[in-house]
């Protein structure tokens, strides 16, 4: 309402955030991500910042903001089924019953080799490193074994 050449302003109004991107996150962030606003999700940020702003598609800017939150997605409550508890591992009752083969690859070239073939036996826990290369196929590193 204009009186007498000035303006007053009976209820609130928004601020219109013009179409800059770099100031349209920067105005989520500060109502997102820092620790008075604790990351509480998608609709209580929208809260927050159209308290004060407001440009078309406030509300889209923001729920991808806060899908790409990384914060957010960690903390996220999850509607999943709980996994269930866990069960050990059965005991293997001789020795090479269950065996564990994994690679350590990427090492620097020693002696023509870059990689680590360990095979652990689970009864004793004894395991055993073969030197190899990544090149190395199935039928080459069966009969290094």
């Amino acid at each position: 309402m204009v009186d007498r050449g000035r303006i007053s302003v009976e209820r609130r109004e928004s601020i219109y955030v013009p179409k800059d991107e770099k100031l349209r996150v920067e105005i989520i962030q500060l109502h997102h991500d820092t620790l008075i606003a604790e990351h509480r999700g998608q609709w209580k940020t929208v809260e927050l910042v159209t308290r004060n702003y407001w440009w078309p598609g406030v509300t889209k800017k923001v729920k991808r903001y806060v899908e790409g939150c990384n914060q957010c997605q960690r903390m996220k409550n999850r509607a999943e089924k709980l996994a269930g508890k866990l069960r050990p591992n059965q005991i293997p009752e001789r020795l090479w019953q269950h065996i564990l083969v994994d690679f350590i690859m990427k090492l620097p070239m020693s002696k023509g080799h870059d990689s680590i073939l360990v095979i652990c036996n689970r009864f004793l826990k004894m395991s055993h490193f073969v030197a190899t290369t990544k090149k190395n196929d199935s039928r080459k590193i069966g009969e290094v074994v």
